[in-house]
């Protein structure tokens, strides 16, 4: 009768034993796991480009880019129901990359947080920023989580005889600073 007291107690002692190291070790190795939150720059990455392929020129309340503003009044935009997309692409296509980067950049001054770096690339062509200073770029390679979002972009240049530039594969990419 002694004998099966004893191995119970040895059984017992080696399980609660086991169980603690367990814990232990199941506590010390998740201090030193650190996955980034995705969700944060994933929903900035569709939210960015969701803004810029819904919101038409006409909806847009900028003194820079929205109907009436300094680009419409010079002429660089002449459709009010295009995109913001589509005016990227059709900035593209007409090779004024630089009015390109100057719009995107104004666009997005509100929508993007400032602890986030994003880019935009038209048709494997980086539009946004179009010289990437070396922060920039030290920040890509160094961050933990890049996501991109994806869409095509295309338009009508000239609605008479119904000229259509694209399609462009458009791409934005972001990441946390």
């Amino acid at each position: 009768m002694i004998h099966k007291k004893r191995g119970y107690f040895f059984v017992l002692d080696a399980a609660l034993g086991l169980t603690i190291l367990a814990i232990g070790v199941f506590l010390i190795a998740s201090l030193y796991i650190n996955v980034p939150e995705p969700s944060q720059v994933g929903l900035l990455s569709d939210d960015l480009m969701s803004f810029m392929a819904n919101t038409k020129i006409r909806n847009l309340n900028s003194p820079y880019a929205g109907l009436g503003g300094l680009l419409w009044k010079n002429g660089s935009i002449t459709n009010a129901d295009n995109s913001l997309l589509q005016q990227v692409g059709e900035f593209y296509y007409r090779g004024n990359y630089a009015l390109a980067e100057k719009f995107v950049q104004n666009i997005s001054v509100n929508v993007v947080p400032s602890q986030f770096k994003y880019e935009m690339w038209m048709d494997n062509m980086l539009i946004y920023p179009l010289s990437p200073d070396s922060a920039h770029l030290s920040s890509k390679s160094k961050t933990d989580l890049l996501l991109t979002s994806k869409q095509v972009a295309f338009g009508i240049i000239n609605k008479t005889d119904g000229t259509l530039w694209g399609p462009y594969k458009v791409e934005v990419f972001t990441w946390q600073k």
